[in-house]
């Protein structure tokens, strides 16, 4: 089809006029034609390498010569793919409709006015040698517009640097500019009627064409930048999530909560987390409803993942993941990343993604960092448990010799009056030596923690006699409840070493344990003395509040642990608040009270 008729025909169908000056559809085709090879350009500008330079703080002087270059390179173009008008039929004189500015704009724009400047001087001597009756004005005209370009990129440079990429201010950067040199023709034509003739021919296809241009240039900047911010934003918020759940330890819970964060911030479709022996800790996403916790998984890859200590990606394409449980599992493409710790495996990442979704290399390269970064973090998780159990042994063994101490010479004096009694005392004292040497865990019940407590202090109540009581009050719902080894005794030996003790009326030690909207677990340990005095440079702090502290938010967070409350000669009271975590469902024993008195 003849273009000529073509516009006709668009015209007649929009109702407009053919024989308007201000508007000519081949002129505007024209420009429209000159944009699309500019945009492709811009495309391939933006998946550069040269695109980096843009977005730095700081250039080095040959990024401002290689950005020069590129930029003069885009405004000559304008040139180059120019349509050239006759101002008259057979006449010599003639203009050019072409997108120039573009590329001076977005210099100064994006390079500020020295860059702008450089590149508006440079295309404008190109535009000079072509010739025509506006060689003169696109000469001044472009070198303006790159100067009056810089000038914006200062403006926004105070303002919002962010501002450099929105596209509106391209655009009437642009609008600007090219008014700026269609006022410029005046001077340098040989009459205003020549200049009015000018102006029609090229006003309108270059507002539209190199603004249309700029806008869509800048857009690909802006999408671009924000598309690398946005990952990489999401990557360290990622990260950030991922290290506080592991800060208790990695385990079931963990890995539901780890699954669900990866999902979110990837929006992969599913996301797996399976043990050392390949079965699923736990799992989010499409095929969930057949892949369970317990199930293995991807037997193969897994092995073959482990075995060669790196990561494996299947493209859906070239392999498939195949399902061992169901043919209508719509997992198709994978990516098994070994959870690696000092060369032991201690599980797997699994990502997928179904037939008809693809599976973005940037998902694969952030799948293959998050297992790495978990595998760090299992590694100081594991290290800070060892050191954990090594501070809680540390703990016990400061404590033993001096109750041991105290314990025997107990007995000595009780075997005097009550052999059966000594007996008894012996066998409670064997229980704690026991129950100290093979403490391994770093967690127990309630109830085991009570049953340590009063075998210490059937001890204590034999020593001071009638000078001491002991007053629980405990709810048995309560007994199934997770707290940290060998918390409670260091805290009533130490309410009866420094409270109790000095008192010359007996001293009462009272025990209770209570539940805080149905989540918060506190255990108060309260003595009748009131003589608690921190003192930060006491060499007892071995077996302080300080230490045992520190475990309880090594293992549950910092949110958790010991307070005390002393109020002066009537009572320091010790609260221990911990998450409310049960192990086993509670089974009331018969004879169960919910207060006992010794």
């Amino acid at each position: 089809m003849d273009l000529d008729f073509f516009i006709q025909q668009l015209y007649s169908t929009l109702g407009m006029p053919l024989d308007s000056p201000w508007f000519n559809g081949a002129h505007l085709f024209s420009i429209f034609q000159q944009i699309a090879i500019l945009f492709v350009i811009a495309f391939l500008f933006s998946r550069s390498t040269v695109f980096k330079l843009l977005v730095k703080n700081s250039l080095r002087q040959r990024d401002w010569l290689l950005l020069y270059g590129i930029f003069s390179f885009i405004s000559i173009m304008g040139s180059v793919l120019a349509t050239n008008v006759p101002l008259t039929p057979g006449g010599d004189d003639w203009t050019q409709v072409d997108s120039r500015s573009i590329g001076a704009v977005l210099a100064g724009f994006l390079g500020g006015p020295v860059l702008g400047t450089a590149v508006g001087l440079t295309a404008g001597i190109y535009r000079y040698g072509l010739g025509g009756a506006t060689d003169m004005a696109g000469l001044l005209g472009t070198t303006l517009t790159g100067l009056l370009s810089g000038l914006v990129y200062l403006l926004m440079a105070k303002k919002n640097q962010a501002m450099r990429f929105d596209w509106k201010i391209a655009v009437a950067t642009v609008c600007t500019a090219e008014l700026m040199m269609k006022a410029l023709v005046f001077p340098f034509a040989n009459s205003f009627n020549e200049a009015l003739a000018l102006i029609q021919i090229t006003t309108l296809p270059s507002l539209i064409g190199n603004s249309i241009g700029a806008a869509l240039f800048v857009t690909i900047l802006n999408d671009k930048e924000r598309s690398g911010v946005s990952y990489t934003t999401n990557a360290l918020y990622m990260a950030k999530c991922l290290v506080n759940v592991l800060k208790n330890g990695f385990n079931k819970h963990a890995a539901s909560e780890i699954v669900n964060i990866i999902r979110k911030e990837t929006r992969i479709a599913t996301v797996v987390i399976t043990d050392n022996s390949n079965k699923i800790m736990a799992i989010s996403g499409t095929g969930s409803d057949h892949h369970q916790a317990g199930d293995k998984i991807a037997a193969d890859l897994v092995k073959k993942s482990t075995k060669q200590k790196r990561s494996i990606f299947i493209d859906g394409s070239t392999h498939q993941f195949k399902c061992a449980i169901s043919t209508h599992c719509p997992l198709h493409s994978a990516l098994i990343a070994p959870l690696m710790v000092d060369e032991k495996m201690l599980g797997t990442l699994l990502l997928f993604e179904p037939k008809r979704r693809f599976f973005p290399k940037l998902n694969r390269a952030l799948g293959e960092g998050v297992a790495d970064l978990l595998s760090e973090q299992m590694r100081l998780s594991i290290y800070q448990e060892q050191l954990s159990i090594a501070e809680h042994k540390l703990l016990i063994a400061q404590i033993n010799p001096h109750f041991l101490a105290n314990a025997l010479n107990t007995v000595s004096a009780v075997m005097r009056s009550d052999t059966t009694h000594a007996k008894e005392l012996l066998a409670k004292l064997a229980f704690l030596m026991r129950k100290n040497i093979r403490q391994g865990n770093e967690t127990s019940t309630l109830e085991q923690e009570l049953e340590h407590l009063d075998a210490h202090l059937s001890i204590e109540l034999t020593r001071y006699g009638d000078r001491l009581k002991i007053e629980k009050n405990i709810e048995p719902e309560l007994m199934n409840t997770l707290l940290p080894s060998f918390s409670l005794q260091p805290m009533v030996e130490n309410a009866i070493k420094h409270g109790t003790s000095r008192l010359l009326i007996p001293g009462i030690i009272y025990i209770k344990a209570y539940r805080i909207d149905k989540q918060l677990l506190c255990i108060e340990i309260k003595d009748n003395a009131g003589l608690y005095q921190p003192d930060p440079t006491s060499s007892d702090k071995g077996v302080g509040i300080k230490n045992i502290d520190g475990r309880i938010k090594g293992l549950f967070g910092d949110e958790y642990g010991w307070s005390v409350d002393c109020e002066p000669d009537q009572h320091t009271t010790v609260t221990l608040t911990l998450p409310f975590t049960l192990t086993l469902p509670f089974r009331r024993h018969a004879g169960d009270d919910k207060r006992n008195n010794h």
